[in-house]
């Protein structure tokens, strides 16, 4: 019983930083659209 808790708890850390991942990527990505824009406006 407590090795389907443990698993449960691994898989909730992992997606947790999965989605940390995905958001810090998805900041970044912004910036360097705004930075290509501010390119082609010049």
């Amino acid at each position: 019983m407590w090795m389907i808790i443990l698993l449960l708890i691994i898989l909730i850390g992992f997606t947790g930083n999965i989605v940390s991942l995905l958001r810090a990527q998805k900041h970044a990505s912004q910036r360097i659209i705004e930075l290509l824009e501010k390119q082609i406006r010049k």
